[in-house]
């Protein structure tokens, strides 16, 4: 079969994200196992970076497999509850964030890719792998905007310096961690200025902003297909069986805010996967919970194999490509 080349773009969906390995698999037995530009929030700024520096779907299914991701809820104390609210206090999230970004930056140190460190910066990361594209989606809602690594860090200053921020300098796992920090749960990460009022930004999940970026490599006579991979609730690959959050009796007021989070980080993206399902590979995660960091080998096997089902799927339903503009790439680009 021959290599197709793509862009791709991965959905937010904190731990269920370990379904893209299984999603790319698909992809790849439908030939696409070369990745131009990458582009992703949260969990899948996560995945999108691992492509990046020469990650393949194998290989991070194995990274994924062998990780107890059990250690990213870094409470801090052996009682949760105590360490939670004392980090609420001190850190305005209910775990530390530090075996976050810990886990992140080893996966830029254990890259694939010669050259690659955890300090790596966008700019290296582009000389290393010349004319490809990686983005990541933050939000800073001390501004109320989106924000799009690394070109939009050119709009910002180093807190502690004051010096204006060249967005190739830009650390890679610096806009990963932003982009993955889940509001309430990882702490929102601060340090820079806005460039124009100087007041402190504060960068949480890239997901309340655009849980899934899909237009951000549309252009005119585009020369290969962007597919998107989204993660979504439910046991099937249409979005209508996703399960019902009643919000009511004493606790209403935390029902309210999961209500207010989901929303503001699925509502508009799910729309865009019903506009342009030619180009989405829509992943059923189940019941498994975006927080859930202590599953099991059958949950783990679960998500895996929703990805691989999805993606099979979706690539012998004859997808176009069809982007934003209305235009499809050349035929031979998707494989027809």
């Amino acid at each position: 079969m021959a290599e197709l080349i793509a862009d791709g773009v991965f959905s937010g969906g904190g731990i269920k994200g370990l379904a893209f390995a299984g999603a790319l698999e698909g992809a790849a037995e439908a030939g696409y196992s070369r990745w131009h530009g990458l582009a992703g929030t949260s969990a899948g700024a996560i995945t999108a970076m691992a492509l990046a520096v020469g990650h393949d779907a194998s290989s991070l299914r194995a990274t994924l497999d062998a990780f107890d991701f059990g250690k990213i809820a870094d409470y801090g104390s052996p009682i949760h509850l105590l360490g939670a609210a004392r980090n609420l206090v001190l850190h305005d999230a209910v775990v530390e964030g530090d075996a976050l970004t810990d886990w992140i930056r080893s996966l830029l140190d254990g890259a694939p890719l010669a050259g690659v460190t955890a300090d790596l910066t966008f700019g290296e990361l582009r000389r290393l792998r010349e004319g490809a594209e990686l983005i990541v989606i933050g939000s800073d809602i001390a501004h109320a905007r989106m924000v799009e690594f690394p070109t939009d860090a050119g709009s910002y200053l180093e807190a502690r310096t004051r010096e204006p921020i060249v967005p190739d300098d830009f650390p890679v796992a610096r806009a990963v961690r932003i982009s993955a920090s889940y509001p309430y749960f990882f702490p929102p990460v601060g340090g820079l200025l806005d460039s124009r009022t100087r007041n402190e930004a504060v960068f949480v999940d890239g997901g309340v902003a655009s849980a899934m970026p899909l237009f951000v490599f549309d252009r005119r006579s585009p020369a290969h297909p962007t597919w998107g991979f989204h993660l979504h609730g439910g046991l099937t690959a249409s979005e209508s069986d996703v399960p019902h959050h009643p919000i009511g009796g004493i606790g209403w007021p935390v029902q309210m805010l999961e209500g207010i989070l989901d929303t503001a980080m699925n509502a508009l993206d799910s729309f865009e996967e019903r506009r342009f399902a030619k180009r989405v590979v829509a992943i059923p995660t189940g019941g498994v919970s975006t927080l859930n960091f202590n599953l099991g080998d059958r949950e783990k096997a679960y998500l895996y194999e929703s990805g691989l089902t999805a993606a099979r799927a979706f690539f012998a339903s004859g997808p176009t490509g069809e982007n934003s503009f209305g235009e499809r790439p050349p035929a031979q680009a998707v494989g027809g």
